[in-house]
């Protein structure tokens, strides 16, 4: 159950079912309008639910993008957990190309939720309960990629090896996320080259093998 401000949880099944369409609903029209063209009439035209419904459940817009902000958090954070969970298809990879393999998953995790990250990403910059939830949400995801990098410890030469992996955890997220909510103006602009996705293992390999100055 989703523990946001402002929503009112429900308490039968067929609310529950309910509440899934809406925020099912709010999610493919946010991830599509972004803030500032979802409507509750949207919500309920896709949804197939009445004005009275949503409003039963939420405070207003605002309660809504942040429950939906919530679950999308989570099931990101989830599939990270997953997507970096130990498994012999990790232990077979020399270390360059287990650091790579690190960072092409995090790299496609973003990219397959392009819409609804570059919609969070822009709401976040004027909303601080969502920036402080997606920053704890990020953190644990940096958690789960630093412990996986972390297993070949033994091969960066760095004196703090957690340091350098979260720092490449750092500069993959940021530049993946950031050309996800920007690059494509950018790029229609030619302001930027191609998209980072094939620049970001090869850098982060790098970043980790080479000793520091």
């Amino acid at each position: 159950m989703l523990d946001t401000p402002g929503l009112r949880p429900p308490h039968q099944q067929r609310s529950q079912r309910t509440l899934e369409r809406i925020l099912e609903a709010t999610a493919a029209v946010f991830a599509e309008r972004g803030y500032e063209g979802l409507t509750i009439a949207e919500v309920c035209r896709v949804a197939e639910t009445s004005a009275g419904a949503v409003y039963t459940r939420f405070e207003g817009k605002e309660a809504l993008v942040r429950a939906v902000h919530e679950r999308a958090m989570a099931s990101m954070m989830a599939a990270a957990a997953e997507m970096y969970a130990d498994g012999p298809h990790w232990r077979s990879l020399a270390t360059p190309a287990f650091i790579e393999r690190a960072v092409r998953l995090l790299v496609s995790h973003v990219r397959e939720r392009a819409a609804i990250v570059r919609a969070i990403v822009l709401r976040s910059a004027a909303d601080p309960v969502m920036r402080a939830s997606g920053a704890r949400s990020i953190a644990e995801m940096a958690d789960a990629f630093t412990v996986r990098v972390l297993d070949r410890s033994a091969d960066l030469p760095h004196p703090d090896a957690e340091s350098a992996v979260r720092a490449a955890f750092g500069m993959a997220f940021e530049a993946i996320s950031w050309d996800v909510a920007f690059g494509a103006e950018f790029r229609e602009a030619g302001a930027l080259g191609p998209p980072p996705d094939e620049r970001l293992p090869a850098v982060c390999r790098l970043v980790l093998l080479t000793p520091p100055d």
